[in-house]
């Protein structure tokens, strides 16, 4: 494979991901259970090693020197800050001077969790691990680059540390990014067998990676009666979802659905690299923050107009797509590309401007 190529298909997945966040949300508001409450972990789950899968593949071929150390930072900050600032400000305001019960409910002292990135609101606290991950990633991304036998040395601490992290995870602050490192670290691992596998190789695993990707989505979406408690189990005693976070089949299944995605056949691209599924994979990061104002906006709303249940379901679906598309185009790309440029400057000095490749970071990452 390329080191650092775009890859369509994982832009399906993404958007598929973040279909799991929204429709499991809509039992929140009183709507009928689209699928189940639990379904959203996985959609988490895909997206954490995700995140891992696209460092290890945009970055570990690169030498970790001060400008590609520099464009990443650039990237990362504006990929995530621009619109999880606005957000979370824009629900600040609402909960503090407009609205009491706004689903986000984010006061003074809230409002400076989300700055440090340990929030707990809603959806928000997923965004903490993954934004303190970037910050780790240049640790191991240097260990790649180190000289023998040092880079072993390094390996075998970076092993040991993932695995007291993963052991304490259930008494680790879920929020913190050392609690899901052993996820990161899944997809980081998937980025490199997926570089050093022979395409051809990896070409004869497309067929039986499809079929498993096909039944592991299914079971989501349908799980039949007799494995439903097997595949979502209860959460009453496990506030932080330790059962989904910290199971390596679960885990491994996320890994392998993305490891699927990256062959390169025909297939991969009418299923999850057409457009509009990658159009979806674009809205994913608008679309995870602003479909529960949407929902609950649709859902009152939809009361007072006396729609029925299912007019404001679709409502709901339609309008939660609408607002991420805009938020993507009018306010998410071009504040990011442009806060990339601002950030590039400050970090790489004015006449020093490198950046990652648009056509695979801004569309992969």
């Amino acid at each position: 494979m390329s080191p650092g190529r775009h890859i369509p298909a994982l832009d399906g997945i993404r958007g598929f991901a973040a279909l799991l966040v929204v429709f499991c949300h809509f039992r929140t508001f009183g709507y009928p259970e689209l699928l189940h409450p639990r379904a959203g972990d996985y959609g988490v789950l895909l997206f954490f090693t995700l995140s891992g899968f696209l460092m290890g593949h945009l970055y570990l071929p690169r030498t970790p020197d001060r400008d590609a150390l520099a464009s990443y930072a650039a990237a990362r900050i504006a990929r995530i800050v621009p619109l999880y600032a606005c957000v979370s400000l824009l629900s600040f305001l609402i909960y503090r001077f407009v609205y009491a019960d706004f689903i986000y409910p984010i006061g003074l002292i809230e409002l400076v969790r989300q700055g440090t990135f340990t929030s707990t609101v809603s959806v928000f606290w997923s965004i903490g691990p993954e934004f303190q991950f970037y910050f780790l990633f240049p640790a191991i991304w240097a260990a790649t680059y180190a000289n023998q036998p040092l880079r072993g040395w390094l390996y075998l601490a970076i092993g040991v540390i993932i695995a007291i992290c993963y052991v304490t995870s259930p008494w680790l602050p879920g929020i913190f990014a050392l609690a899901k490192m052993h996820i990161f670290m899944t997809g980081i691992i998937c980025a490199v067998l997926v570089r050093k596998v022979p395409e051809a190789r990896m070409v004869r695993l497309f067929a039986p990676l499809l079929l498993f990707t096909g039944l592991f989505f299914w079971m989501l979406i349908a799980p039949p009666l007799s494995a439903r408690a097997w595949i979502f189990p209860p959460v009453t005693d496990d506030p932080k979802h330790i059962i989904y976070y910290a199971d390596p089949l679960k885990i491994a299944a996320c890994a392998l659905v993305i490891i699927g995605a990256t062959i390169r056949h025909p297939l991969n691209n009418i299923l999850w690299g057409n457009k509009l599924m990658r159009r979806l994979g674009a809205y994913s990061f608008s679309l995870y923050l602003l479909h529960m104002p949407v929902l609950q906006l649709v859902r009152l709303a939809g009361a007072r107009l006396h729609l029925n249940m299912p007019e404001q379901i679709l409502c709901a679906i339609i309008l939660s797509l609408a607002v991420a598309g805009l938020s993507h185009e009018l306010f998410e790309r071009p504040v990011g590309n442009w806060s990339r440029r601002k950030l590039s400057d400050v970090f790489n000095g004015r006449n020093r401007r490198q950046l990652m490749p648009q056509a695979a970071e801004s569309r992969s990452s």
